[in-house]
């Protein structure tokens, strides 16, 4: 304040303080412990779920309650939200993606409602799918997935992508699926399923669902 108690703002201790909260709450690329179908506890690194918070529009936001002499109770603002908050952001509805085993799980409300066998990326060429937890994008009907350099073109019925080019699909080129068919003829990175689970994946998931993969 000046002589005459006219107050200023210190913008960048607002900054400081909204960071604070951030490094503090956001979720995003966060080592998490998740209970496996299975029945074990992984730790599953990296990733882009979890919550960000918008570190800029929150600290508009309050200075703007500061300036209006407001007292509120507020969620702050976020550029990217999660499932719900503690330690279990994940919540009751996800994809969970056992990369050892070469099986998915998929949860609505808590309860299975598609498992099947799957083939990921290929170990021997290195293309592996990545662990971790991830944001499923969206997904589309009928489409062409085109590598990089053009090195394929494979049309597919349902594509879901999580984690950039990277995502589940059908592959009807393949008759068995499971087992240890990634090491050595698996996927560019995709997590190939059969054609009728496919199908049921795509009826269950939604754009924004946690997709969780581990290795055991």
């Amino acid at each position: 304040t000046d002589d005459n108690m006219n107050v200023q703002i210190n913008n960048d201790l607002v900054s400081s303080y909204v960071t604070s909260l951030a490094k503090k709450y956001n979720t995003y690329y966060a080592t998490r412990s998740f209970n496996t179908s299975v029945g074990k506890t992984v730790k599953v690194e990296g990733g882009d779920y979890g919550w960000i918070i918008d570190k800029s529009s929150e600290t508009s936001k309050l200075i703007d309650n500061i300036k209006s002499s407001e007292t509120v109770t507020r969620e702050p603002e976020y550029s990217q939200k999660a499932a719900q908050h503690g330690a279990n952001d994940i919540g009751n509805t996800y994809v969970e993606v056992n990369l050892t085993r070469q099986h998915l799980w998929v949860y609505v409300n808590g309860s299975v409602t598609v498992e099947t066998d799957f083939v990921s990326g290929n170990v021997s060429t290195g293309t592996i799918t990545p662990a971790g937890t991830y944001m499923l994008k969206y997904k589309e009907r009928d489409t062409t997935l085109v590598g990089a350099n053009n090195e394929y073109a494979s049309p597919v019925k349902y594509w879901m992508p999580f984690n950039g080019g990277i995502g589940f699909h059908d592959a009807n080129w393949r008759d068995t699926f499971g087992g240890t068919i990634y090491m050595y003829n698996g996927s560019h990175g995709c997590v190939n399923l059969p054609v009728d689970k496919a199908a049921e994946v795509f009826d269950s998931v939604k754009a924004g669902m946690p997709v969780v993969c581990y290795e055991e």
